[in-house]
């Protein structure tokens, strides 16, 4: 059966996967083993909790890093790279003054300043006054938070537990600053590489991990929005 450290295992050999992309897609690995159990419930056999146990523990970095699309994760070997591929050199504050980032985004920015721990989406929508119903609204903000994911500044920490006010338990997905989350020796693991450099590796190592040749489009937008702020 295949089980939670098989798969942490795996994406460690790998160095990134991503369950949903048409391009870098191990389905062979998850969809293809007869004993995954999506929506189980049991932390070690359901492929849906792997997602937050993984960044909760640390043993992957998981997001929306390829193109947005979700079920992206990344080993700690490779986390440092993706970043100097992928994470604009200008700052938050830069990127807001230029014009090129959305009040979505700043706001999401600087409610984790304001409130120093890690936030959820309904933190968010709450604090920035967005109602459910405001599909327009609410799509925005959820834009916003992929954006933020694709340029390394904030990724999925785990899960946010607590009570409501009736005593019901809540468990959320939880959302930090990259630089909160990610630990000191994975950003010591490789040396600062330039961005051309460290897409090339990326680059050479999906075209090993994949059977289809069109392995770059799974960053085709990944790396417009890394283009753009740059």
């Amino acid at each position: 059966m295949l089980k939670y450290k098989d798969f942490i295992d795996k994406v460690n050999e790998f160095g990134f996967w991503n369950q949903f992309t048409n391009y870098i897609d191990q389905d062979i690995f998850i969809y293809g083993t007869k004993c995954v159990q999506a929506y189980s419930g049991n932390y070690e056999t359901d492929t849906e909790k792997w997602k937050t146990r993984a960044a909760q523990e640390k043993k992957l970095a998981y997001g929306h890093f390829f193109n947005g699309k979700p079920g992206g994760y990344i080993a700690p070997r490779f986390y440092s790279i993706f970043i100097d591929a992928f994470k604009p050199r200008i700052s938050i504050e830069e990127r807001h003054k230029s014009g090129k980032l959305s009040k979505y985004e700043q706001n999401i920015w600087n409610l984790l300043d304001q409130k120093s721990k890690p936030l959820s989406f309904s933190d968010f929508r709450n604090n920035m006054g967005i109602v459910y119903k405001d599909k327009t609204e609410y799509g925005k903000l959820e834009s916003a938070l992929k954006q933020l994911q694709m340029t390394f500044d904030i990724t999925i920490c785990g899960i946010i537990e607590g009570l409501y006010e009736n005593g019901e338990p809540f468990s959320y997905t939880g959302y930090d600053k990259v630089d909160n989350w990610v630990p000191k020796e994975w950003m010591e693991m490789n040396p600062r590489l330039e961005h051309k450099e460290a897409l090339e590796i990326i680059y050479n190592q999906a075209e090993k991990i994949t059977n289809k040749g069109e392995y770059k489009k799974a960053f085709v937008k990944t790396l417009k929005l890394y283009n753009w702020f740059c």
